[in-house]
């Protein structure tokens, strides 16, 4: 795991809370991501992985606690100790600094490949639209798509999908890319490929937080594994040490059902 000092932090997470009513969803999460780590969130559904990720990103407003991504207070302005949350606009430009690729491909059917790829930079980010679908062609060719960019999501499978969601979250040029469980809508034949992209990302040095069941992947590829049970990290490590060697009852009761 990389050094946790300050100035390397991408993602923090200080007692993060998240209640649904009187359901306890996060119960007091400590995290911490470095730059360029690859954190991966493992756990039997329900555990509150999905809703760490969607806590990063904002998609979800904590009841308490604190979420910094790069120094910088998430959702929120802090003065004289008390905290007064960010508009809708502040939150929204927050939440560009976050990728996030979703279980189901959430692109738009009505739009091309390429389309769905440019639509955040020219709307959100004002890009100017020849320059970003130069840099949307190129993303597409980077995910594996070339000359797939004039399809509709109709017309590509599941695999190819997910690509070009993973290639729309790139676009945005995120400090962090959050994946929730990116495989587990896909075929079994279709996995692989969307993991061969997201592995170039590993070694292109992106900062990522991944939830998955996939455990050989996240051996692969983690530099940190939290194993998340009822809403809290029961237990943390590298690769080696969590999946290989666990501590905690709870983390091996799990992995012996899933290995």
């Amino acid at each position: 795991m990389m050094s946790n000092s300050t100035h390397t932090l991408s993602v923090e997470m200080d007692s993060v809370h998240k209640h649904y009513g009187q359901y306890h969803a996060l119960r007091g999460v400590d995290l911490k991501v470095a730059k360029g780590e690859i954190c991966v969130a493992i756990g039997p559904s329900g555990s509150g992985k999905s809703t760490l990720l969607r806590c990063v990103n904002q998609l979800e407003s904590i009841s308490g606690g604190r979420v910094k991504i790069n120094g910088e207070l998430q959702g929120y302005r802090e003065r004289d100790g008390s905290f007064y949350p960010l508009s809708p606009g502040q939150v929204s430009r927050q939440r560009r600094r976050t990728g996030m690729v979703f279980q189901r491909f959430n692109l738009f059917p009505h739009m091309t490949a390429l389309q769905n790829v440019i639509e955040g930079p020219v709307h959100v980010n004002g890009e100017r639209k020849a320059e970003a679908r130069q840099r949307g062609l190129a993303l597409l060719d980077r995910v594996g798509l070339a000359g797939l960019g004039d399809r509709y999501p109709a017309q590509l499978s599941g695999g190819q999908q997910q690509r070009v969601a993973i290639a729309r979250a790139l676009a945005m040029e995120p400090e962090v890319m959050l994946f929730d469980e990116p495989t587990s809508a896909l075929d079994p034949e279709l996995v692989g490929e969307v993991l061969e992209v997201i592995k170039s990302l590993v070694s292109a040095g992106m900062t990522m937080m991944l939830v998955t069941h996939e455990i050989g992947f996240a051996r692969e590829v983690a530099d940190h594994v939290i194993f998340m049970d009822e809403g809290v990290i029961v237990e943390e490590g590298r690769p080696s040490e969590l999946l290989g060697n666990a501590r905690e009852q709870r983390t091996q009761a799990f992995l012996s059902k899933v290995l």
